[in-house]
């Protein structure tokens, strides 16, 4: 197609080399940049399956953040491993992306550490973004991980999960956000909120490795950095998670957002996610409930989620104007 993009490339953010993939039918389209979860996650593959739709009406950029994916390097210092660099990497690929694509604003979408990232990154920088979307993102970390504890605790309970029980009296309550035993009591404790569909509601179309192995942009080596990925990331979660509490530092934006959440995630518990959507003043904000999910509404109910993206945030379907 004439006017189409499909690149994966290096771009300079931050001072060190990151990687972005960039698909779209027409480059003219607006650009839609997408933050991936984590810190540290490798998704850009599930994205890249479930949601390439999109690229018919946007220019997706699928970027992997500074320490994440094919952006992993041992170079990295970890003292760079903060959320105001992570803010400073987005608006620096931000300005990039607009002057690329000679286009003036372009549309943000987060899913759930991605959905943090870009409402700091919204209110910090409002001018340069038409609206967020916001997928399961993480709004108050100790909250968010007492109600998640509670929910394995009570379900264990209910099931009689005598192994799962143990388990959650070994590791004990998160204190501020964070367990004692740190990442593997994390780890151990989502094994539990997935094992009881607080994670995936639903089955996906393929498993998650068919796909990683099956992709084009991802190498074996790419994935095989993981348990590096989350060295290098894990610090940093443990300092942003206790202070995390988005109702009182980030009241206001001046961006529309929209929210979109499973209504069976306890991952990132929704209900706590509705309450600050509840309190924020913005604009224009609307809350899209995905009642077949849990925290990924943007891979469990693809269809719907992309239909929902290109309606509310394509200019010729909404005359330029937030629905």
């Amino acid at each position: 197609m004439p006017n189409s993009i499909a690149e994966t490339r290096r771009v300079k953010i931050g001072g060190i080399k990151q990687f972005v993939t960039i698909r779209g039918a027409d480059r003219r389209n607006p650009i839609l940049l997408w933050l991936h979860g984590g810190p540290g996650s490798i998704s850009m593959p599930l994205y890249l399956y479930y949601n390439a739709t999109l690229e018919n009406q946007f220019t997706v950029v699928y970027w992997d953040q500074r320490g994440s994916g094919k952006s992993y390097s041992s170079r990295i210092p970890p003292s760079s491993m903060t959320l105001d660099q992570f803010i400073a990497d987005t608006h620096e690929l931000t300005q990039w992306l607009k002057q690329r694509f000679n286009q003036d604003k372009v549309v943000l979408l987060g899913h759930s550490w991605g959905g943090l990232l870009g409402m700091h990154v919204i209110a910090r920088h409002p001018v340069d973004y038409t609206a967020f979307v916001a997928v399961s993102p993480v709004t108050n970390g100790p909250e968010s991980e007492r109600l998640s504890y509670e929910f394995t605790l009570n379900t264990a309970q209910q099931k009689q999960d005598t192994v799962a029980l143990a388990t959650l009296k070994r590791i004990g309550n998160p204190v501020n956000g964070i367990y004692r035993d740190g990442w593997s009591a994390l780890k151990q404790q989502r094994d539990l909120v997935q094992k009881y569909g607080g994670v995936l509601h639903q089955n996906l179309k393929l498993p998650h490795s068919q796909i990683f192995l099956r992709s084009r942009e991802y190498s074996l080596l790419d994935l095989l950095k993981t348990k590096k990925i989350i060295r290098l990331s894990a610090p940093m979660a443990k300092d942003i998670w206790p202070e995390m509490d988005l109702k009182n530092q980030i009241p206001v934006v001046k961006v529309p957002v929209y929210f979109c959440l499973g209504r069976y995630d306890y991952n990132c518990p929704s209900e706590l996610v509705a309450d600050y959507y509840e309190s924020l003043q913005a604009p224009y904000k609307e809350l899209i409930w995905f009642e077949e999910s849990a925290h990924a509404a943007c891979l469990e109910e693809s269809d719907k989620f992309n239909a929902l993206v290109m309606e509310k945030l394509v200019p010729e379907n909404n005359k330029g104007v937030p629905k």
